[in-house]
């Protein structure tokens, strides 16, 4: 069956492509363009951490053996806190994404007192639209006690930004078809999630020719943020490797649980040769 996919692909590829783009699709890219500022972060020194959070388990005959854990680490290499839980239980729905999205909280509160900024993976619109109230209640609390949290993700489908224009693909999509060269967009306020005081919207690229990141400053108005972007940017250049902060990619080697990570936790309780388990779900 897969060569008659490859096959059907092959030959209607340009009909599919043209069907994808948008009738205005010069309107959205010149709007791009006139919301896009030309500029190169020059570094700014400073303590940055990363924070990022995973979890894994193995299915069992109405039972699962799970990891889940948080962590927050400096540039420098310096965890600075971490959390974790290992157990068996019965593990529905979203109730370990839950848990490590509260853990990710806790210690991106318990890091932003000892560094000047911390960059959370990830996107925020994700986990309101999940409606996951507890998280959501916790991020308030925690923007409001401190103003130097960023959440930075390198993919996103929001499509607030062009919306109007009846645009098909996410905002990040246009931005990144209007050049390579480093900025930012003007930022923009999605009021779609005001329980967040606020949520302001950037897209930014730290040097020319690395990839598009997207930007969420939450709880701070359009106006401050505005004047303290390009220090933002310079903060963020600091340490990054390949426009990305190098925080955030030690963060994301901390927190990983792979497949090999469960199956050793599963043979510690002794559960190898158990009859009826599935495999490891993540990666």
């Amino acid at each position: 069956m897969l060569y008659e996919i490859y096959l059907d692909a092959i030959r209607n590829k340009e009909k599919r492509i043209l069907s994808f783009k948008d009738s205005d699709q010069d309107k959205i890219e010149s709007e791009a363009l006139s919301r896009w500022i030309k500029y190169n972060p020059l570094a700014k020194q400073c303590i940055s951490a990363g924070v990022d959070s995973s979890w894994n388990k193995r299915i069992f005959q109405g039972f699962d053996i799970y990891i889940v854990n948080a962590v927050s680490v400096t540039s420098d290499n310096i965890i600075l806190e971490r959390k974790w839980e290992n157990n068996l239980g019965v593990t529905r729905s979203n109730y370990l994404e839950d848990k490590a999205l509260t853990m990710e909280a806790i210690v991106t509160d318990d890091s932003a007192d000892v560094v000047d900024i911390v960059s959370v993976d990830g996107s925020l619109i994700p986990r309101f639209v999940k409606n996951r109230q507890s998280f959501t209640s916790q991020i308030v609390n925690i923007v409001k006690r401190h103003d130097n949290i960023v959440f930075i993700s390198k993919t996103s489908d929001s499509r607030a930004q062009f919306c109007t224009l009846n645009s098909k693909a996410g905002d990040i999509y246009y931005f990144n078809r209007i050049g390579k060269s480093a900025g930012y967009s003007t930022p923009f306020e999605n009021k779609e999630y005001l329980a967040c005081r606020s949520l302001i919207e950037v897209y930014a690229r730290l040097r020319d020719g690395t990839p598009m990141l997207k930007i969420e400053i939450c709880g701070r108005t359009k106006r401050s943020i505005e004047s303290d972007i390009k220090e933002l940017l310079c903060m963020l250049s600091y340490h990054s490797v390949a426009g990305y902060p190098y925080c955030l990619k030690l963060a994301h080697k901390y927190c990983k649980v792979s497949n090999d990570d469960v199956n050793r936790l599963v043979n510690i309780y002794g559960f190898t040769n158990e009859i009826g388990s599935r495999d490891v779900l993540g990666e």
